[in-house]
């Protein structure tokens, strides 16, 4: 019975120094809303830059869109940019762009299920 007990107060004291936490962390992010988040390592990977995109702008990028195709938003992430797509026959693209060079990296299709 004695141990019991014991476990019990052991748990409680873990219970609420789990919530302290999760408190603290709330309460940090609502005064930093600026805060970045961390991100995942496929959207941090990339060469390293040896200074900052402004010292080393890139000019002026053409990256040609299929015909018929309409932007529905850009999401930044990381040193990405994805561009969605809507395209003409139907379905989407994906395009990731490298913010640092504006080169175009990939694109993923999305198409409808029949």
């Amino acid at each position: 019975m004695r141990a019991l007990k014991a476990l019990v107060i052991v748990m409680g004291v873990l219970i609420l120094a789990g919530m302290a936490v999760v408190g603290t962390t709330l309460v940090k992010r609502a005064l930093n809303p600026g805060t970045p988040r961390r991100m995942s390592a496929a959207a941090e990977r990339g060469p390293p830059s040896s200074g900052s995109a402004a010292e080393r702008p890139y000019g002026p990028v053409e990256i040609a869109l299929p015909p018929g195709a309409r932007i529905l938003r850009t999401s930044p992430v990381g040193r990405r940019l994805i561009v969605e797509l809507e395209l003409a026959g139907g379905g989407e693209r994906l395009l990731v762009v490298e913010l640092e060079s504006g080169a175009l990296l990939g694109t993923i299709d999305l198409k409808p299920q029949p």
